[in-house]
């Protein structure tokens, strides 16, 4: 006699239904990890479930923890997928206690990376009291290395950022190239350095104005050290679109404003990717030991984050607790910026700093270098 299907044996109609949709949800996270190593010009849908990870890793969750309480073998169904992206899990979120701060070891190097949103109006607090909050944090956090996107100066004057942070900060020295700039004024990507800067340059392969990649060769001790502050290309998104995404119910052309939104979301992720080869080409052809932070506009689960930080890494999964959020104004969900560090070193801290003094949570990273690959 033929043996019984596992379904028709256990399940009534109900559970099948829950089952299938089970399937459908685990189908949905496969493909969320797909998009962390599959480039979007090559399937454009994958970066959205990437963008979904949350939700559908919550769901999934549910499923089993409803199959523990109903019916606990067909929990591994979830489960052991689940699992199987713990890794990706663990770029997201930091399974360790909370440690006391220790303070910053002199031997190790304390980089810090920080997108300053032009040091615009952060919650009707004035630009001018932005500026000064941000000196104060760059004062009591003591990098060694410190990296801001979107970082506005005066070109001449008393005025100019970039010489007000060298005084009072301990930065000895700086490589500043506005990607838009008057004889005024000027804005995009500067590197700070307590430590000589020998060599500077612009990665211009897909750069697009403000989102761009620029290096600086540090000398510290007998070490040379490159570090790459990086801004992604952005979504591009106006307020339009962030209130139809925070609020769709209200928008009264949902359609269009569905195709508008998920056209620029397409754009970016494809335009990231190329900005993350160009990138991935520099740093095959770089011999020191390397650095990389800034702003990336993507999320753990995208093809140019994990592509940058191929053989790196992760500072924040190295030491990093809690949830990674670290852009808070759209939707407070998203980690966005990072920091990568070489093999060579050692990742002794990190921390996101959890000030609003702009639309992004400066963070730091102290690292150590042990070893030295020549």
């Amino acid at each position: 006699m033929a043996r019984k299907s596992l379904f028709k044996k256990n399940l009534g109609f109900f559970s099948k239904t829950i089952f299938l949709c089970n399937m459908v949800a685990v189908l949905f996270l496969l493909l969320s990890y797909a998009a962390s190593f599959i480039n979007p010009k090559t399937a454009w849908l994958l970066p959205f479930f990437g963008l979904g990870y949350l939700p559908i890793l919550i769901v999934n969750i549910g499923f089993v923890l409803y199959w523990l309480l109903r019916r606990p073998l067909y929990a591994l169904f979830t489960l052991i997928p689940v699992l199987l992206g713990w890794n990706l899990l663990t770029q997201h979120v930091g399974f360790r206690s909370k440690v006391k701060d220790v303070g910053k070891n002199e031997q190790a190097l304390r980089v810090m990376s920080f997108n300053a949103h032009l040091f615009n109006e952060v919650n009707e607090m004035p630009s001018t009291t932005i500026r000064d909050k941000v000196v104060s944090l760059i004062k009591n956090t003591d990098p060694d290395v410190l990296c801001i996107q979107e970082f506005f100066t005066k070109i001449k004057g008393t005025k100019q950022m970039s010489d007000r942070i060298l005084a009072e900060s301990g930065l000895q020295d700086y490589f500043f190239e506005p990607a838009t700039k008057s004889e005024h004024e000027g804005y995009g990507q500067v590197i700070f350095s307590k430590y000589p800067i020998i060599h500077s340059g612009t990665i211009t392969k897909n750069e697009y104005g403000i989102n761009r990649i620029t290096f600086a060769d540090i000398v510290k001790d007998q070490d040379t050290i490159r570090v790459y502050n990086v801004h992604l290309r952005s979504f591009g998104l106006q307020t339009e679109d962030k209130e139809f995404i925070q609020n769709p119910s209200n928008t009264p052309s949902e359609d269009h404003a569905t195709t508008r939104v998920g056209r620029k979301l397409k754009y970016a992720f494809e335009r990231r990717s190329q900005q993350a080869e160009a990138l991935r080409d520099h740093i095959v052809a770089t011999h020191y030991p390397i650095i990389i932070m800034g702003d990336f506009n993507d999320t753990p689960m995208s093809y140019s984050v994990n592509l940058i930080g191929k053989g790196m890494k992760n500072t924040f999964q190295e030491k990093g607790q809690g949830w990674g959020v670290t852009h808070y104004e759209m939707l407070p969900l998203f980690q966005i910026d990072y920091i990568f560090c070489s093999p060579q070193f050692q990742v002794e801290n990190y921390r996101i700093i959890k000030q609003e003094l702009s639309d992004h949570y400066p963070l730091f990273a102290d690292i150590r270098l042990t070893t030295q690959d020549q």
